[in-house]
This record gives structure tokens, sequence and C-alpha cells, in this order.
């Protein structure tokens, strides 16, 4: 007789789950395995429920545990094994601070909330992923060994972060002389350096003037994502007539699985306008693929009367070799390069009200209905932190490897500034340096009103 398949995977299933239980140490007799858990909890480890079943977070927690207890001279073997000894001490409450020490192997949101910190501190290049690796050991050592020359009878530089230092770690530290994001003063906005910002690379100019009033790496080339799409905006508008109806191309679709669409389908109409407006809202790559198509007959042909606008615009260190920015060898531009684009591109009417636009309906297609798109960036957002009152677009971007791109404008008493940063870990950081930059902008722009009054008395 047959076994149907629906019921041999849920034998495999049972099967894989009672060979999983069986590999896992089994507890020595006596032994509290709920009360043990739920210690573990309270001191930090992130092992879900206290369920009485020791599975694999649990066997790990107690892992970790165990390796502390060894390290600080106590008589236990780190096996993950709860045995009577093993218990007895994670469960003593005189060794609660030695418990919760974070080091090599442990994980959960502590861990994070210690990454983001040293991360803040430009300390740690890596993402806040959760978990305590060996580049995250040698982070927390750098910042032990600043502390340490300040404090050192209570800073012993060793890479893992006793209860004590977590504290200070995730406290105020504006006053333990780190030059870094994390403690700038924002209150005083005209003492910016790129040291206070996130980005690995940033350019900030003057608009009208094209005066370069802060940089950080400016000149250094990196992968822009799809800030890229200034560059395919700019040349397709030199290229097309925006009025024109065209058709969708095939080479719509001919876009890497994990890119962000508008979406627009082969061999549907639309005006050119429209397909621009999406590319640019929705950072569209089907939308860009399909601009360059239309312009040009090929996105590599495309790419190459890119390089030809960058060369005339002076981006010296910029090469295109696609429309959308999907990471690519040989596709790079630089933060100086970025900012000089958008300066051009904002002199131009259309490229200013699709760059600087956060609605826009995308008329009915015979391939689908009314399409609105939107911008949602927190920047944009009175009632998020991140808010930036007088910014505008141009253009965001983000790849796993090229981090989060911003291109953004701001405008306030008769000063325009434009703004690239690059290499972000996360949006919030790009919307801080923003902020930032504009402020010291706006510092060192606008005129001490008190200057041109006449002397009192």
């Amino acid at each position: 007789m047959k076994v149907r398949k629906p019921f041999r995977r849920m034998i495999c299933a049972i099967l894989a789950a009672f060979l999983l239980l069986s590999a896992l140490p089994a507890p020595a007799e006596g032994t509290d395995i709920k009360a043990l858990q739920e210690r573990l909890i309270a001191l930090g480890f992130e092992i879900g429920k206290a369920d009485g079943i020791p599975g694999k977070k649990t066997t790990a927690a107690i892992l970790q545990a165990q390796t502390i207890l060894a390290e600080a001279g106590m008589d236990v073997q780190p096996t993950g094994i709860p045995d009577a000894k093993t218990a007895q001490l994670i469960l003593q409450e005189q060794n609660s601070g030695l418990l919760r020490t974070l080091q090599k192997g442990s994980w959960g949101s502590r861990v994070k909330e210690v990454q983001q910190q040293l991360i803040g501190l430009n300390l740690l290049k890596d993402k806040a992923d959760g978990q305590y690796g060996g580049n995250t050991e040698n982070a927390v050592k750098a910042f032990e060994e600043h502390m340490a020359a300040r404090e050192p009878e209570k800073i012993q530089p060793d890479g893992k972060l006793s209860e004590a230092e977590y504290l200070l770690l995730t406290g105020d530290l504006k006053d333990f002389g780190f030059e870094a994001p994390l403690c700038f003063d924002d209150a005083q906005p005209e003492t910016l350096t790129g040291a206070y910002l996130y980005a690995e690379k940033a350019c900030l100019i003057n608009a009208s003037t094209g005066e370069v009033l802060l940089e950080k790496a400016a000149d250094e080339p990196a992968e822009p994502a799809s800030t890229t799409k200034i560059m395919t905006l700019l040349t397709a508008l030199e290229l097309c007539d925006p009025e024109k109806k065209v058709v969708i191309p095939e080479a719509a679709k001919e876009v890497p699985k994990d890119s962000t669409l508008v979406p627009v389908t082969p061999g549907e109409t639309m005006v050119m306008r429209d397909l621009l407006y999406g590319m640019m809202i929705r950072s569209g790559n089907d939308a860009a693929n399909a601009v360059a198509v239309l312009c040009s007959g090929s996105p590599e042909a495309f790419a190459e009367k890119m390089n030809a606008t960058a060369e005339k615009l002076g981006m010296k260190h910029s090469r295109f070799v696609n429309p959308h920015g999907y990471t690519a060898a040989g596709h790079y531009t630089t933060a100086r390069d970025l900012v000089t684009a958008a300066r051009y591109g904002l002199t131009q009417p259309l490229f200013r009200e699709i760059v600087t636009c956060l609605k826009y309906t995308l008329p009915a297609t015979e391939k689908r209905g009314e399409l609105p798109v939107t911008v949602k960036w927190e920047l944009f957002n009175p009632l998020s932190q991140y808010y930036i009152p007088h910014a505008a677009g141009v253009k965001s971007g983000y790849t796993s490897t090229a981090g989060f791109c911003y291109v953004g404008a701001y405008q306030e008493n008769g000063v325009t500034l434009i703004a690239a940063v690059m290499g972000g870990q996360t949006r919030n950081m790009a919307w801080t340096d923003l902020k930032r930059l504009f402020a010291y902008g706006m510092a060192k722009e606008t005129p001490d009103a008190d200057e041109d009054d006449p002397p009192q008395g």
C-alpha cells in the first residue's frame, strides 16, 4: 500500500523532532528546569517561555552561564548540561551581577543595544544583529580601553562587558571624550565635523554657490544603490519627451529578484512622465530598465549616456553600468558627485517637480487601475522624531552592500542646501546625519542677526 506524501512528511517531521530532542543534553535528576529557566530569563537570557523543557535556547543559555562562571574561577564545566552544581550557582543571588556579563557568545536585545551604542561611538562597523561575535568583542575592548584611561580602577579591558560597564556604555557618554555621532551636542550645530556623522561618506553644499560646507570622504567611490536614479532621471529628461505615450518593454521584468518594483508590466501603455514619477517615488528598478530601453534601446547603451552626462557635469569619480543602481561591478559614485548631480537637476523644473513630490497617482492603464505612489520617509513626517522641516527630496537608496544612502535638499530663509550621505547603517542614522548637516549649513550660511544691530545705550 502506498503511503501518501503528506503522511510521510508528518512522520519525517516527528522523527526529526525526536532526534533533535534526543540530541540535547539531559538534565541531572532533581533539577527544576522551569525554575532554572525563570532565573535565566530574569538574568537577561532570551530563551522564550519557562516551560520546563531544556530546548536549544535553554541549553545555549546554560552553556553561556557555565562559561562565565568557569572563567570567574568557579568549579563548573561548560557542557550545557544543567547539573546540580550549575543550577545552584545560577540560582544564587550573589552571582547575579556576574551572570549578567555580556561576552563572546552572548545574544539578544541587550547585545543589540550594546552594538548600537558601539556603532554610535565609531567603534563598530558591523550591523547591530544581537550576536556578540569577535568584532563586537574588539569594539567593547576599545570602549573599555578608552574608559580605563579615565577610570582605571573601575574598568578591565578584556572584551567582556560587566553589568557596571553595560550601564556605563548605555548611559550618557557625552562627557567622556568620544568624538563620535552618539556624543554630538545638537545644541551647537556649528561644531559639527565628519567624525560626528554616522555615514561613511558625506558632502554638504550651498546650492546657490556650489561651495562645499562640510565633507567626509566625499571623493571616495562607493556603491550608490538607488541614488543612481538621480542620473537616470537627468539623462532621461535629456533624451525623451516626457509627454509621449510609451509601451513598457520586456526589459522591465529583467531585474534582480529582490528588486523594488513600481510595478510596471511589459505591454502596458503609459505616459513617460508617469513612468518617471513611478521610478523616482517607488524607486522601481522595473521602471528604470523601461526608461533606459525606451530612451536608448538597452540598459547598457543608456548607462553610457549616463556616463556622458556625468562627465559633462564634472562628476570626476563616477561610473554607471545600469540605470537602477543594483550592485554591479564597476558601478560607483561619490558623495561629492551626487550633490553635483542633484544641484544641476534642481535647476530643471520637471526634475525638481518629480524629486520633491511626496504623493502621485499613476493613471489607470489597460493592465491595472489607478496606482497611488507615496514617499513615506520619516524626515517628512511631522509626527516623527526624525522630521526635518524645510527638507525636500531628492532620492534614497539601499542595498546590503551599499548601506543606506540619501541625497536631500533643504531651503530656509533664502538659503538652499544639498547633502548626500552614503554607507549608513540605518535610515534613522541617515536622518540624524541630514538634520545635523542642514543645521550646520544654516549656522554657517545665515548671518547672525545681532551683528548689524546698532549699539545700545
